[in-house]
């Protein structure tokens, strides 16, 4: 038994791709909504977290956006490469990681959203 499941067999998987490549998508999407509505912005302060009680509390440079996109990616990478060390002895754990970036991914997605009304 060797220690990696090959990674051409887990890519094959279509529960891994298609998660993966959903994934990568709505990333993708947060990535092109933050620059193409925020960066126009450059030189401006923007409004990086607004609350309820307090309205906005955190301003910031647009590259500063950035940021959630970013930790998108890597809960991506991560759960990916858990998910392929993981695929050998327990597919279900693999698919659970798998969906969980997803899951991430959509909610970053809002998130971006969120932030991209905020400050048109």
């Amino acid at each position: 038994m060797s220690m990696f499941y090959p990674i051409r067999l887990y890519l094959r998987n279509t529960r891994n791709i298609t998660t993966w490549v959903v994934s990568m998508v709505l990333n993708f999407l947060s990535w092109t909504w933050i620059i193409t509505r925020l960066g126009f912005l450059e030189g401006e302060q923007i409004f990086l977290h607004y609350n309820i009680l307090f309205g906005v509390d955190l301003v910031g440079s647009w590259g500063q956006a950035l940021f959630i996109p970013s930790l998108g990616i890597v809960i991506i990478l991560l759960n990916a490469i858990v998910g392929w060390t993981l695929f050998q002895r327990d597919r279900f754990a693999s698919y659970l990681l798998n969906g969980t970036a997803l899951l991430c991914q959509v909610g970053i997605l809002v998130v971006s959203g969120l932030l991209v009304f905020l400050n048109i």
